[in-house]
């Protein structure tokens, strides 16, 4: 099993980057991402059903990006949530109120939904834990702007804010904590130089899930579901 600064990782790097905007590939290279899924086109109802068809039964990060501004926010999904977070966010409202307003002043059509890394396990109250610290390790490298002063937390009762959230303790390793640190705390480094901590906490081996291993996730959540 491939580990790195962070442990076990989830992610996938199975998602196509054929046909998508200038402006999102100019945001996945800055930020060395490659997420599971990409979705453009927000507005249009196929985009909406191939987000519930593809994540239906999964759960892990998604990144919300406004393609004119590059601001973006940031946040985890339990278990079959990833569809509702995202109509929760950008259809209904009844999410982020600073990407509400983003989308109000510029149009639906010009964000994008991405599926940042999977988390192979059932979410429950026991291992949630676990989900909110890979949300907490984006939350600390990429440092999402549309993140501050919001509201986010688990659905199991657990809510802080942003802002405590990144003074949290977490059991992460020692060069992760020294990486997060200079990040947040030094600031007499260059901005080139923090990019280039965030780049290298980022490059990091990856697990790679086929189609097949997916299936296999939302398998398990029916299964999960008949047994309780």
């Amino acid at each position: 099993m491939k580990t790195n600064l962070t442990g076990k990782r989830y992610n996938s790097t199975l998602a196509s980057f054929e046909n998508n905007s200038k402006e999102l590939m100019i945001f996945l290279k800055d930020k060395n991402l490659n997420p599971v899924y990409i979705y453009e086109s927000l507005n249009l109802d196929s985009t909406r059903k191939q987000i519930l068809t593809d994540t239906t039964g999964l759960s892990g990060i998604y990144l919300i990006l406004n393609k004119i501004t590059l601001d973006y926010y940031i946040g985890s999904a339990s278990t079959n949530k990833i569809y509702a977070r995202f109509s929760n966010h950008l259809l209904y409202f009844n999410g982020s109120k600073i990407v509400k307003f983003a989308v109000k002043k510029y149009k639906l059509s010009e964000f994008a939904f991405l599926v940042l890394e999977l988390f192979p396990e059932i979410v429950t109250k026991e291992n949630n834990k676990k989900l909110l610290d890979v949300e907490d390790f984006y939350l600390k490298t990429l440092l999402p702007n549309y993140n501050i002063l919001t509201e986010a937390g688990s659905n199991f009762g657990y809510k802080h804010t942003e802002i405590t959230r990144l003074k949290m303790k977490t059991n992460y390793s020692l060069e992760r904590r020294m990486l997060i640190g200079n990040l947040n705390k030094d600031k007499n480094l260059s901005k080139d130089t923090i990019d280039k901590i965030r780049k290298r906490a980022l490059e990091r081996d990856k697990l790679i899930y086929s189609d097949e291993a997916k299936n296999n996730m939302k398998k398990n959540l029916s299964l999960y579901y008949y047994i309780i």
